[in-house]
């Protein structure tokens, strides 16, 4: 595993009507971008570059494979996909520097947003999003995901030091939440997270890259923005007791994730007849 690993985040300014087509070309740009920057990775917002509705039909796979590949940086990415149940799903690709796919992820849990606001209902995939690149754990963790503390929790367990978090944006007031929980997901599962959405008008930004103790770099406005994760730190982290000595050697708790008692939970994994039905929408 390598002690360090470089990722950018690409927030575009999305263009939605009336050709979301036209948003491939910059993603193919952007993807230039990272890799003169020196990334090895660099992440999309949800369905960007597309297709970003149900019943959309133009490809990015092509381009961003083709810019990969020519770049030598791998890319995430997603879009709205009619999977092979004829049921329409937000699918996650993670296609490597030489322009292989790596991993696909379909979205585990869509948002409880009526069928009416999306175009339609959307089906949840059957899997958390696990996976390797570079010799790194990682894991995706899509949108509204990341509000639900049990995702990013087994990710880590099963290993993900970066977890990648692509959201569509529409944020406006939820920003400052968002970050705040993108940051708290990294506290305490001792990770990197890499958060980001598309921009749509003037907005401000939430895309940023923060790790166990502390946020690298916040995008705002920018289109990209890039930053070297310490993961030799994160594991010490992991690997590390608490400590009553001061000055603390850290600022986030250490060692956490094994002081767990998965005896205790099993209200998580109990059938409830209050959850949301994502097979109805309801």
């Amino acid at each position: 595993m390598p002690d360090s690993y470089r990722i950018a985040v690409a927030q575009p300014r999305a263009l939605t009507e009336p050709d979301h087509s036209a948003n491939v070309g910059r993603a193919v740009e952007l993807v230039a971008e990272a890799a003169a920057a020196g990334a090895r990775l660099v992440l999309f917002p949800e369905h960007s570059p597309g297709p970003f509705r149900a019943g959309q039909d133009y490809d990015a796979a092509g381009p961003i494979a083709e810019a990969a590949a020519a770049h030598g940086i791998a890319v995430c990415w997603s879009r709205m996909e009619l999977c092979a149940d004829d049921r329409w799903r937000l699918v996650v690709y993670v296609t490597g520097s030489d322009g292989a796919t790596v991993f696909r992820y379909e979205r585990s849990h869509p948002a409880t947003v009526p069928a009416g606001d999306t175009g339609g209902h959307v089906a949840p995939g059957p899997v958390l999003g696990s996976f390797e690149l570079d010799g790194v754990p990682m894991g995706i963790a899509v949108c509204s995901e990341l509000w639900i503390p049990e995702t990013t929790r087994v990710l880590a367990l099963r290993g993900a030091e970066v977890i990648l978090s692509p959201a569509g944006g529409h944020f406006t007031a939820l920003t400052s939440n968002w970050q705040l929980l993108a940051r708290a997901r990294a506290i305490e599962n001792h990770c990197y997270l890499a958060l980001t959405n598309n921009l749509y008008g003037a907005e401000q930004g939430a895309a940023m890259i923060t790790g166990p103790e502390h946020v690298l770099v916040e995008a705002g406005r920018a289109e990209l923005a890039v930053a070297t994760l310490d993961l030799a730190r994160a594991r010490w982290l992991r690997d590390q007791d608490d400590s009553l000595a001061e000055p603390k050697p850290f600022d986030s708790i250490p060692g956490l994730l094994r002081a767990r008692r998965p005896e205790l939970y099993a209200e998580l994994a109990a059938p409830r007849d209050d959850l949301f039905d994502y097979e109805t929408g309801r």
